[in-house]
This record gives structure tokens, sequence and C-alpha cells, in this order.
């Protein structure tokens, strides 16, 4: 990836490393998580705006990397998801998403396809290849080899899309209510991980019955707004309206860590290696967390709401956006 030349940060958009603050440790302690080597407790990090891009005429709610780092996909409750070049900024496409909406945005784990809830994509040819639901509220995944789509939309079941037919191969309806917000694969694509937005909990679901074979129940009230596994697959990471991000390991279904913002969070995303987590909220900050310790580590603190961050696959930027209409490029060492 190309070195960026770095743009200098201004008030209020800046970003800091706090004092150690304290988090809720829930035994067990994790023996097998992973450590934490170049960026811990005791190490001054240096985070780098890099650079600012402007396009989108409203809020910025969800963001992807394609998987070699080429492009970056931003949807917007401006109708629009639009395609940059990660390396320099440019903006290359805008995709017509449809009715506004809480829009998700996913890339195929090949970068040759881009998805919404209503549509996907060929990124090279820009055409629409399959047509899906109207939009909504929600999220869409791909499964890691690319075959399927999940896609969770409020007031709707899960639905499981042929990628290569773009028709609906499995609907996920095992709940009286349907209110799903997130959907995440795990990596080996037989877990999907939802998000409720009713009783903040998080279900593992079955991908080849559809049945659900775990619940994560953290008796605190408020929805969950995003769930994401971890690079190993031997954690879930959760948050919500409850302003907590929690950590759960997947097989003894506890909370391992707890860590909280003054205010609710939107979206959160592991690191490519799996050491560290990110968290964007309403307060206007993302905070970097330690998955070995759950200790923070970075405050960025920005001039608005955020909805969306995450990583590039090297781990070398992050990509933050949200009610300013505006998407942010950090630099990570």
């Amino acid at each position: 990836m190309t070195v960026w030349s770095p743009t200098a940060i201004s008030s209020p958009v800046e970003a800091t490393q706090p004092p150690l603050p304290t988090s809720t440790t829930i035994p067990p302690t994790p023996t097998d998580l992973p450590s934490l080597d170049v960026i811990s407790s005791a190490t001054t990090i240096q985070i780098e705006l890099l650079d600012t891009l402007e396009g989108h005429r409203d809020k910025v709610i969800a963001l992807a990397f394609s998987g070699d780092g080429a492009y970056i996909a931003s949807s917007s409750m401006d109708r629009t998801i639009k395609l940059w070049n990660a390396r320099n900024g440019q903006q290359i496409y805008t995709f017509v998403a449809g009715e506004a909406g809480m829009n998700g945005v996913a890339f195929s784990s090949d970068g040759r396809l881009l998805a919404s809830l209503r549509f996907i994509w060929d990124v090279e040819s820009k055409q629409v290849v399959h047509t899906l639901e109207p939009t909504g509220a929600g999220s869409v995944a791909f499964s890691p080899d690319g075959s399927l789509l999940a896609v969770a939309r409020l007031d709707h079941p899960i639905r499981l899309w042929d990628v290569e037919s773009g028709q609906v191969v499995r609907t996920f309806e095992e709940h009286n209510e349907n209110v799903f917000f997130s959907v995440a694969f795990s990596p080996d694509g037989k877990t999907l991980a939802s998000g409720d937005a009713r009783d903040n909990s998080v279900s593992l679901w079955d991908v080849s019955s559809g049945r659900i074979v775990q619940t994560f129940e953290p008796g605190s009230h408020g929805d969950t707004h995003d769930v994401a596994f971890s690079p190993d697959g031997k954690l879930v990471a959760s948050c919500g309206t409850d302003s907590t991000v929690r950590l759960w390991d997947v097989v003894s279904g506890q909370v391992l860590y707890s860590m909280s913002h003054p205010e609710g969070l939107m979206n959160l995303a592991f690191s490519p290696d799996g050491s560290i987590l990110a968290s964007a909220s309403v307060d206007r900050t993302v905070y970097l967390w330690s998955v070995a310790n759950g200790r923070r580590l970075y405050s960025i603190h920005q001039a608005d709401e955020l909805m969306t961050v995450t990583f590039s696959p090297d781990g070398t930027l992050l990509v933050s956006g949200g009610y300013d209409d505006l998407i942010y490029l950090w630099g990570v060492p």
C-alpha cells in the first residue's frame, strides 16, 4: 500500500492516548487470547490523520475494505454507496443504493462483488448482478468463501442468498420476532452471529441448518447494533445502546471483558491480527481496546457522532465515518 502524506490534525478531530481506564474483567480469564506484542498499555501509540474523504451528502453509516486493501466502500444516508481508491483517496464510482436507509455494505473475499441490502454489484463492470430486497435498516455479510450473502433487516427474518443464483437458500426464523440489526460470519463460514435489536442478546446460528446453537445474554437493557467474530473465530464482540463493548468466549458463552463508552455504540471491528478491537460511538470517539486484557489503548476524538469504523486488511489503516458526512483515514503503526 502506498505511503500516505499525513494531514495535520486540527481540533476538534484529535487522537490521544488516555490514562489506563478501568474495565470489567469477568472470570474465567482466557489463556489462549492473542498476545499484544506491538501495541501495549506501556507503548506510546502514534496515530495520524492521513486523509479526509469528501463526497457524501449525508451521514456515513457503513464502511468496508476490499480483501486486497485496494478499495474502500462507503454507504451513506444520501442513498449512495461510493467506491474509493484506498491508496490515494480518489473517488472511483457512485452506486445508487435505492431508498434512504441504514444500508450495510460488504465486499466478497475476492473483491469481485460488492453488496448492500438491496443489490449485489460487479465491482469491475459496476453493473447490478442481483437485486435482493427493498432497503431498510440492517447489514450484510459475505461468507468467507463468497458463496453466500447473509442479509439482516429489522422486522424481517435473516436470509441467506446464494450469490451465484441470486436466490434465497435459507431463512432463519427461529425467533418469534425478527429484530436483527447485524450479522457476521465466523472465519470458517459454519456459524453466523446476529445482534438482537430488542433484548441486547447475541445469537449464534448453524449456517447449514438455520438453527440457533447458542445465545449470549448480557442481562442489560438495550439493543445490539453490531457483532463481529475475531479472526481466529474464538471470540465474538458485540456493542449497542447500553454503551458497552463485550468480548464473548464462543465455547463457554461467557463474557471475558466488558468495556464502556460514555454513550451508545454503533459499530466495532477487530484488527486483522485479532489483537485490537476498535469501537465507534455516538459520543464522537473511536476507542482502541486490547483484546488480551480489555484495556483501552487509545482514543480518537472526532467532530461529530460516529456510525462506523473498520481496519484495512493489512492493519495499517483505520477508517471511520459518521454524522459529518466525511470519511477519515487514520494511520496505525
